[in-house]
């Protein structure tokens, strides 16, 4: 446990909404793709060593999804939070290959799910809501139908809810960060302790002036509001960050590509810092295919300098529409 925290990390209408504002953000399966000529490579970045970090690609695990996130649970299972269009939202597995549906957890309605752990126990559960108009009623005695909503048109709030035993959760509250105004780039945070205790938050915008994605970041005391930090931290299109370690002079993040079509397809990148605020990006990709778009990893640490990593992966020309499929993978260092 790190600074006394520790990281884990309906409407049919919302629900196809998030998959479209996830795809269109940064990012989202298809459950028999399997990934082609993708290749696992050494990455180094400046950082408070030389060490070197490789990915090693493994094999589908059967869910559709976009922006997961994996913790590992005190009786030793992989609790898997996915961001899909299937009904289940909560997988577990004992080994990291196998997942099952949870039905004992029911998530708040949302995207993007990311947890961290309180020095109690207790549980911040932070996540992607929408502001959807309400819709035309129907008929009486009739099945309301989902209304298609342009993702371009709504704004999108990190949300947080709380939870004790993470099985049921607090109502939400808003967290302070969201969107100015309606638009697609935005969205897929991550939400890590600092080294001296603070959360802190990163999130895929868009700012004047850059032609590109950008990633932001925010600060809180007490995991619950946040105030954002001026400027961003990395620019020219990087997105989807997932923050793998934060310690004292040395933070590691993955981070995968935008999904723009002229620099399509998405690779995966290792990036370096020494303070979370400046980072060295490695030129080369820790992964990459010509045919197939890597975006969204997700990672919890399994043992000494290994990582088990969940990501989403799309066929390159299907950057935007999906279907998406989740590959596990696993991150060295050496």
């Amino acid at each position: 446990m790190k600074n006394m925290f520790r990281r884990g990390g309906p409407g049919a209408v919302l629900a196809a909404l998030s998959l479209v504002i996830s795809a269109c953000a940064s990012t989202p399966v298809n459950k028999s793709a399997e990934p082609a000529e993708s290749k696992s490579t050494e990455s180094v970045a400046e950082g408070s060593d030389s060490s070197v970090f490789t990915l090693e690609l493994g094999e589908s695990v059967g869910i559709g999804g976009v922006s997961p996130e994996i913790i590992d649970t005190a009786d030793g299972d992989f609790l898997l939070l996915a961001t899909t269009m299937n009904q289940d939202k909560v997988y577990r597995s004992a080994d990291g290959t196998t997942f099952t549906p949870d039905p004992g957890i029911s998530l708040p309605m949302g995207s993007d799910y990311s947890l961290v752990q309180r020095p109690d126990g207790s549980w911040l559960l932070y996540f992607v809501s929408f502001d959807v108009p309400p819709g035309e009623p129907g008929e009486p005695g009739m099945p309301m139908e989902p209304t298609p909503i342009d993702p371009s048109s709504v704004k999108k709030t990190v949300m947080v809810a709380t939870s004790g035993d993470l099985k049921t959760f607090s109502p939400a509250q808003p967290t302070g960060i969201g969107q100015d105004k309606p638009g697609m780039a935005w969205g897929v945070p991550d939400t890590y302790v600092a080294p001296d205790g603070t959360i802190m938050m990163m999130w895929v915008d868009e700012v004047e002036g850059e032609n590109w994605e950008v990633l932001r970041t925010a600060s809180s005391g007490d995991g619950l509001t946040f105030t954002p930090n001026d400027g961003f931290v990395i620019s020219d299109g990087y997105v989807d960050p997932y923050i793998v370690r934060a310690e004292d002079g040395d933070w590691v993040a993955l981070l995968s590509t935008t999904p723009a079509p002229q620099r399509l397809p998405q690779k995966i990148f290792l990036a370096r810092s020494r303070d979370g605020q400046v980072w060295d990006i490695s030129p080369e990709p820790l992964l990459e295919s010509s045919d197939r778009n890597y975006l969204d990893p997700g990672a919890v640490q399994t043992g000494p300098g290994e990582w088990l990593v969940i990501l989403s992966t799309v066929e390159r020309d299907n950057a935007l529409t999906g279907p998406y499929d989740y590959v596990s993978a696993i991150l060295r260092e050496q």
